[in-house]
């Protein structure tokens, strides 16, 4: 999708706006594999809509730094298990980001639009009975070639009376 596409506001409750506010609301995997770079901060966390897991890294961050203070061995314990969890997240961030993109186009299609106008009772074809089928592709072509033909006609008649 083009840049200018991007910043147009459709408005209303079409599809379009719908893909509009789509593709700005969707998680991306890729943010969330370069947040994973600092994940002592948890950000890839926050990123995905995990604010608990978020504040997890953090707190342990600090607990880590914290007991490194006091001895270096229950400090690198700690930073194991947060390079631990971090390794597991590379599994997470997947599942992740598919199950919040799933709820995000939940909610953003079926919060479209407004109700359908009153009497409204879906599309109906004309006034024929309910056996009677849409006409075929060939039947189309063939009503709209006599239609061509007949404009064609009408045209010229115009011409030779202007004449």
């Amino acid at each position: 999708m083009s840049a200018s596409w991007r910043g147009l506001d459709l408005g209303g409750g079409g599809l379009q706006s719908a893909n509009l506010r789509l593709a700005q609301a969707l998680k991306r995997k890729s943010g969330a594999y370069w947040r994973l770079a600092a994940f002592p901060l948890g950000l890839h966390r926050a990123h995905l809509d995990d604010p608990r897991g978020a504040w997890a890294y953090r707190a342990a961050t600090a607990a880590a730094v914290a007991a490194a203070f006091l001895d270096w061995r229950a400090g690198a314990a700690i930073a194991l298990l947060l390079a631990a969890a971090a390794l597991y997240d590379l599994y997470w961030i997947d599942r992740r980001v598919v199950a919040l993109n799933k709820a995000i186009r939940r909610r953003i299609y079926l919060s479209q639009g407004a109700a359908p106008p009153p009497g409204y009772r879906g599309r109906e074809l004309d006034e024929r009975p309910a056996a009677a089928r849409a006409p075929s592709f060939a039947e189309q072509e063939r009503v709209l070639r006599a239609l061509a033909t007949d404009t064609a006609r009408e045209r010229g008649a115009r011409t030779t009376e202007n004449d």
